[in-house]
């Protein structure tokens, strides 16, 4: 369970690879004892250079290749979020660019070594490798928009949340302060872990559970799925998107006691639209607070689902009234899913 782009270094620009690969090229040439007549010894003495430069460079850039997941090779959780947080087609452009470049220098590379090894003129062979250090600069100059921009997106990636996208995932929503967080700790019985969504004011809260062997996972989206779609930025509606590649279930809470500062009326108009905007998935509703509650509430809640074709069930989450109950209807749902992942596990380690 990593974020996949926790090793994506830090990126040097034009300047500062430019400046680190012309002083190792001048190191190695000082320290090197070419052989042969003034010509001989100025071919080597360039050709190492050149070859240095080179080098330097590509090394430079293929670290950042390497270390940087392809899009495509991306789950659609993570892709959704690239897109969300540092456009996924721009990412993929300054990616392809740096591509571009290290096959471009490499390129250039053979042919002036080529170039080197035929001239007889040792002024002839110091222009060349000049020549050489100037367009490898240019091409550095030219995709250094580009380099700029990964620094600013990895500062941004490195933040991704951590989450394990084997385990099925419980999303629980409702308005602030309706208990959510609560119910998180009851649900998976420990501290919340706290990972951030850098488009978010608040981080997210990420649990887990194990029952029967079986691990589920469990978050809740503070700045998400806690007010009208109206009112969220298209960062936030994209956000909202990656979130139907991860759930599998919505934990939607009410509160009925309207402690939370929202009245009855407001919490079904927010129910409303996430119900539509993850109309494919299960629905668990939970009434909280209802130790507390008036119970001309709980009914009015309760009949707004009914008509709704919705069931829905009462707890009292901060003294742990009905949360075996909610965890029972919660497992109902997902463990065949759990058990069909399980089972293709075993079944692929057998192969």
């Amino acid at each position: 369970m990593k974020n996949p782009f926790e090793k994506m270094p830090t990126i040097l620009l034009a300047d500062e690879i430019i400046d680190k690969a012309f002083r190792r090229a001048e190191k190695a040439a000082s320290a090197f004892t070419p052989r042969g007549n003034i010509v001989s010894k100025a071919r080597q003495r360039e050709e190492l250079r050149i070859r240095t430069v080179s080098n330097v460079i590509r090394d430079n850039l293929r670290k950042v290749l390497n270390r940087t997941p392809g899009v495509s090779t991306l789950p659609s959780f993570y892709q959704e979020l690239l897109d969300t947080l540092v456009d996924k087609r721009m990412f993929h452009k300054a990616l392809a660019s740096i591509n571009w470049a290290v096959k471009t220098i490499r390129t250039l590379e053979e042919r002036y070594v080529e170039k080197v090894r035929y001239s007889r003129d040792p002024k002839e062979i110091a222009r060349l490798r000049r020549e050489f250090y100037g367009r490898v600069a240019s091409i550095l100059k030219d995709i250094n928009d580009n380099l700029e921009y990964l620094n600013k997106a990895r500062d941004v990636l490195k933040d991704m949340p951590v989450i394990d996208l084997d385990l099925p995932t419980i999303v629980i929503a409702g308005h602030p302060n309706v208990g959510k967080s609560t119910l998180l700790r009851r649900l998976t019985n420990a501290k919340p872990e706290i990972a951030t969504y850098p488009f978010t004011t608040k981080g997210i809260n990420v649990g887990q559970f194990e029952e029967h062997w079986l691990r589920y996972q469990v978050i809740d989206t503070p700045g998400l799925l806690d007010r009208p779609l109206s009112e969220r930025n298209e960062i936030e509606r994209q956000a909202i998107l990656a979130l139907k590649h991860l759930g599998k279930l919505i934990i939607y809470i009410f509160d009925p006691s309207e402690y939370c500062g929202y009245p009855i009326e407001e919490q079904m108009h927010l129910f409303e639209e996430v119900y539509r905007e993850f109309g494919g998935f299960p629905f668990i509703v939970v009434l909280n607070k209802t130790d507390i509650a008036n119970e001309d509430k709980i009914r009015e809640v309760e009949e707004f689902l009914r008509e709704r074709g919705v069931e829905s069930l009462r707890i009292a989450a901060e003294k742990g009234l009905g949360i075996e109950e909610l965890k029972k209807r919660v497992i109902k749902i997902i463990k065949p899913e759990m058990e069909a992942i399980v089972h293709n596990m075993g079944r692929i380690e057998g192969e």
